[in-house]
């Protein structure tokens, strides 16, 4: 019997979303309390990578959420039992609290996580992590900050604010909790092309909208100089390790996972990234935050040819709400979940103060 081609392989990647970002801060720890999170009924998730290895599926690996069902429940099979959860009271949702930095940019370079005093009413405290550089800055003016950004970025990170009723809803209801929601004429007139070469990834997440779906493949990408690589299905777990709700045959109901595509330069080699596609599905404990998204870099990191005597990649995220380590971060909420009050911290763990 011939050896199956590795290129006809195909595997889910576990993101441990609270582990990575730990990992990532180093003395610095998010709150147990933000990953409780409970299924209403459900199948199951992946740690850093279930090698389930199988063929992968006909018309260019595209299935559909509910043809996901069977592979998800083989890969969940595969993550080791979660540590059951104790009861713990309900934390307070300082993420919720009024945001009302001006318009500032920072870094650190400090070798170690710095904390920087708001002048807010409440004096919020908000780190910012060793080689994070941000902007609090409204990401349509990124045309005026490209004067202070690299050149280009091996890796880019989206998480358009597309519009949608549930923002709608939460604006009505309160309005520090919704953000500034952009149409798809305004994302096209981002100068994404500005900022990529021909060895870049762009990751954008998009909504299980069909017309946000069709909006970015044939509208934004094009306008951004982009060429889609991949589109796959991000799967959310409850704390033990089950899908948080079933997929829906009706694609207009909410679903228990969200989209991400992977795009590269327009005028990338033909073969460029194809590894990526061999990745069917990313499974994760999500946080109980609106729009916590996990962190992707240490995923793709393996897919970005650097240059010669480069030993990290230069990353860039948009629309961002919290900081990473090599990453410059832009968003008119970039520091709204470094707020102190979420995180934990070890003992005798001295700490900067910037002003």
């Amino acid at each position: 019997e011939d050896e199956p081609n590795p290129e006809d392989q195909s595997f889910a990647i576990f993101l441990d979303h609270r582990k990575l970002i730990n990992e990532a801060y180093r003395e610095f720890h998010l709150k147990p309390e933000l990953f409780h999170f409970h299924n209403k009924k459900a199948p199951p998730e992946t740690e850093e990578k279930p090698q389930k290895k199988r063929k992968r599926k006909a018309n260019n690996g595209e299935s559909t959420a509910l043809e996901d069902v069977h592979d998800l429940e083989e890969y969940l099979e595969l993550l080791p039992k979660a540590a059951p959860s104790e009861e713990t009271p309900p934390m307070e949702r300082h993420w919720e609290s009024p945001y009302s930095l001006p318009q500032l940019h920072g870094a650190n370079e400090s070798g170690q996580m710095q904390r920087f005093q708001s002048q807010d009413d409440a004096g919020t405290v908000y780190l910012i992590p060793d080689r994070a550089r941000f902007y609090n800055h409204n990401v349509e003016q990124l045309p005026s900050l490209l004067p202070q950004l690299l050149p280009a970025y091996d890796l880019i990170v989206l998480d358009p604010p597309w519009r949608n009723k549930y923002i709608r809803r939460l604006k009505k209801a309160k309005r520090e909790l919704g953000y500034a929601m952009l149409d798809n004429d305004q994302l096209s007139l981002l100068p994404l092309s500005k900022l990529i070469h021909r060895r870049s990834l762009v990751a954008i997440w998009c909504t299980n909208s069909s017309l946000h779906q069709t909006a970015l493949e044939q509208q934004l990408l094009p306008s951004w100089n982009l060429r889609l690589l991949h589109r796959l299905r991000w799967y959310k777990l409850s704390s033990d390790h089950r899908l948080v709700a079933p997929p829906q045959a009706d694609v207009t109901q909410k679903q228990p996972y969200e989209m991400l595509y992977v795009a590269c330069h327009a005028d990338a080699s033909t073969d460029f990234g194809k590894e990526i596609r061999q990745t069917e599905l990313l499974l994760s404990v999500p946080s109980i935050v609106h729009s916590h998204k996990p962190p992707l870099l240490d995923w793709l990191r393996k897919h970005l040819p650097l240059e010669p005597g480069q030993v990290e990649p230069n990353c860039l995220e948009l629309f961002a709400r919290y900081l990473h380590p090599q990453f410059t971060s832009i968003g008119l909420e970039v520091l709204k979940l470094m707020d102190e009050r979420l995180y934990e911290v070890e003992e005798g763990t001295i700490l900067r103060e910037v002003n």
